[in-house]
């Protein structure tokens, strides 16, 4: 017996380790492959546990799969994402990358000054801006936001366009020393303004959740966007909510959503939205020591007591903290979410948040059997967006084709 187990003397423990790694990748890809495909219970999960990198499951083992070429391309692309030391080796690349370069390991995040994470695709439009091809498409886009409103408007539905803030735009003092950002000052500064007039012109019933939160800022003393976040904090999001309650109840005579108020504390423990590109930076030792706001919410119903107010809306992320903020109201509304019009569907009633699938039909109905309708661009991408010309054409639809 001791012949079996001399080898493993310290000296060989090396060796030993170095022949254990690849056996073991190859036993995890191999049982993931096969036996786990024919029991998934049995699979090792890898799905979700390395952020922004690992998104799929394997494809299933099938006659058709081998004939179309689509398991081996899974298999050749994937050996390493199924490996067991491949989320090691990504969140060690990583806190490398951050502690000793001050960048990140993703191509979508830039680390910002005082260590800001924000999206290169925020701090592209930003330092893109142009104020003459603005006023062109704004015109344009403006006009037909307005048609869509006569149209809703016709049927008796409430309806609001809302603009929501750009981290980038609203904190350029965080844009790293040297970053290009060719556009005029002038241009990238008065994007929102110059878009509000030409609206505003249009007859087009608005709010702009973005352009005061800068003195939101000085009057709370924090951010209004977590240093590790992309969106709005709970804090922004509840000052928005405030802003859209008001826009839909003043075209009402009797009041359709509950008033909303606040108290709000600081907090140093980000949690979801607070962290997400954070959490896409994927480090072993990421500092999550940075401020973000705690609320607690009073409502009273509106005059005559509580009503179920349906409201349906397209648009994107920043709508998942109004959403939030709507359900404290003393009466929730019920809410259909249709996430960039056909990418998902979001319920919220009676305090629960559901992911439905998708339906054309039920989308359709939802336009239809709304009190309320609320179309959402972010500052960096209005005017003009494919949820908002699908939106468009939907309405159209209903009024007969016309556009």
């Amino acid at each position: 017996m001791r012949r079996w187990f001399a080898w493993l003397k310290p000296g060989y423990l090396p060796l030993a380790i170095g022949a254990a790694v690849p056996l073991i990748s190859w036993f995890y890809l191999m049982w993931n492959t096969t036996v786990g495909e024919a029991v998934p219970e049995l699979r090792f999960r890898t799905k979700m546990t390395i952020a922004g990198i690992v998104q799929d499951a394997a494809p299933v083992l099938s006659l058709h799969a081998m004939l179309t070429g689509t398991y081996q391309h899974w298999i050749s692309s994937s050996i390493g994402k199924l490996s067991p030391i491949f989320k090691p080796a990504i969140v060690w690349k990583n806190q490398i990358y951050f502690t000793l370069l001050g960048t990140a390991g993703s191509t979508r995040i830039v680390v910002g000054r005082q260590q800001e994470l924000l999206e290169i695709s925020y701090l592209d439009e930003y330092c893109r801006r142009n104020l003459a091809t603005l006023r062109t498409q704004g015109e344009d886009w403006a006009a037909r936001i307005r048609l869509m409103q006569d149209i809703l408007e016709a049927r008796g539905k409430v309806f609001l366009y809302i603009i929501t803030p750009s981290k980038v735009a609203q904190n350029p003092q965080y844009i790293p020393d040297g970053y290009a950002c060719p556009a005029p000052a002038k241009d990238r500064e008065e994007k929102l303004k110059i878009y509000g007039e030409i609206l505003t012109r249009h007859g087009v019933r608005f709010v702009d959740t973005a352009s005061d939160l800068a003195a939101a800022r000085e009057q709370y003393g924090i951010s209004m966007f977590p240093r590790g976040g992309i969106h709005w904090n709970s804090l922004a999001a509840a000052l928005g909510t405030q802003q859209v309650i008001a826009a839909v109840n003043a075209q009402r005579d009797v009041p359709l959503l509950a008033t909303l108020s606040f108290t709000w504390q600081t907090s140093y423990n980000p949690q979801g939205i607070d962290r997400d590109l954070l959490d896409i930076m994927n480090l072993r030792h990421p500092d999550t020591h940075y401020p973000v706001t705690e609320l607690a919410y009073q409502s009273a119903p509106p005059p005559g007591g509580c009503r179920t107010t349906t409201i349906t809306e397209v648009g994107g992320s920043f709508l998942g903290y109004l959403n939030n903020t709507l359900e404290q109201l003393a009466c929730p509304p019920k809410i259909s979410h249709w996430f960039y019009w056909d990418e998902k569907r979001f319920h919220y009633t009676g305090g629960r948040l559901d992911e439905l699938p998708m339906d054309a039909d039920a989308r359709r109905r939802s336009l239809l059997d709304a009190d309320v309708i609320l179309f959402e661009e972010n500052e960096a991408w209005g005017p003009g967006s494919k949820h908002g010309e699908l939106l468009m054409q939907a309405v159209a639809t209903l009024a007969g084709g016309a556009r």
